[in-house]
């Protein structure tokens, strides 16, 4: 490539004339730099899909359900995403009939879960999908080897409120 400069014509490749040496490496340097900084963040995650299948009228497998669960897990925090398709209207094709999310965070004394269930609206199908369940578990330390657990369960109410409907709590010792 010749590139042409108040008329004078030179034969310099145009990468080394735009981007100097040292800019290279000063390039390289930073996405080395920003490579390393997110793989020390980066956090572990599965993806499992499992189909079930049952047989039709004519005997041929047809498919029932499908169950796609996403895991993933930082230093104090592992989230799981559990997702349930059905088949929809549509021959051939699912459609999302549950997700529930799952949270499980690490305390100094012991963890707490908040499981959260999500399903479209029975009366509006095209409405987004609504909490109808949540569930918080908190399970602490009591002294050495004896553990207690708190369980509080929220459902909707009739006006569409999550209300709690369940508390328990539970101690248990390894003794």
């Amino acid at each position: 490539m010749q590139v042409t400069e108040r008329g004078a014509t030179s034969t310099k490749r145009l990468t080394r004339r735009v981007i100097p040496r040292r800019g290279v490496i000063t390039v390289l340097f930073t996405v080395v730099l920003a490579a390393t900084t997110a793989m020390a963040q980066q956090n572990v995650g599965t993806v499992t899909e499992t189909i079930t299948t049952r047989r039709d009228v004519n005997g041929r497998d047809a498919l029932s359900e499908k169950v796609v669960t996403h895991r993933a897990r930082t230093n104090d925090e592992e989230r799981v995403v559990i997702e349930t398709y059905l088949p929809s209207i549509e021959a051939g094709r699912f459609a999302l009939s549950r997700r529930v999310n799952r949270m499980t965070t690490v305390t100094d004394d012991g963890s707490q879960t908040v499981e959260e269930t999500a399903e479209p609206n029975p009366v509006a199908l095209s409405d987004p999908m609504r909490i109808v369940r949540r569930s918080v578990t908190t399970v602490r330390t009591r002294g050495t080897g004896s553990f207690v657990t708190e369980r509080q369960v929220f459902e909707l109410d009739v006006n569409g409120r999550l209300v709690p409907i369940v508390g328990q709590t539970e101690s248990t010792s390894r003794n």
